[in-house]
């Protein structure tokens, strides 16, 4: 009996600890939230679908930019349609560089469809 309430606490703990660490809240800009999924992003950039493939015009622009400021980033594929997670640590930028850096990835969000930035 024991062990089944040890194997409960344990289960439902690591339920909730790994739901308030992987919702990233609602801000006032509609594109952006605050919170990330991968705890080692300083910023992710989540790409969507209704069906119909993700805005490929944004994405393209979102890599022009990683690759300008010569971004670490990595992909995640989070759906079957393309959908993809960008995860980017922005490790080797300054705290300017990236302010305009996540300023300039929130602008392409606006723009395109069903595109979200997410700060940690």
């Amino acid at each position: 009996m024991k062990r089944l309430i040890y194997l409960a606490v344990i289960f439902f703990g690591t339920i909730i600890i790994s739901k308030a660490q992987s919702t990233p809240q609602v801000t006032k800009e509609p594109t952006v939230y605050k919170g990330v999924t991968d705890q080692n992003c300083a910023v992710e950039v989540a790409f969507g679908s209704y069906s119909a493939g993700i805005d490929g015009t944004a994405f393209e622009k979102v890599k022009d930019l990683i690759k300008a400021y010569k971004v670490a980033h990595t992909a995640q594929t989070i759906g079957r349609e393309g959908e993809q997670r960008l995860c980017m640590p922005l490790t080797e930028l300054k705290k300017s560089k990236k302010n305009k850096f996540i300023k300039q990835l929130k602008k392409i969000a606006k723009a395109g469809q069903l595109v979200s930035v997410s700060i940690r």
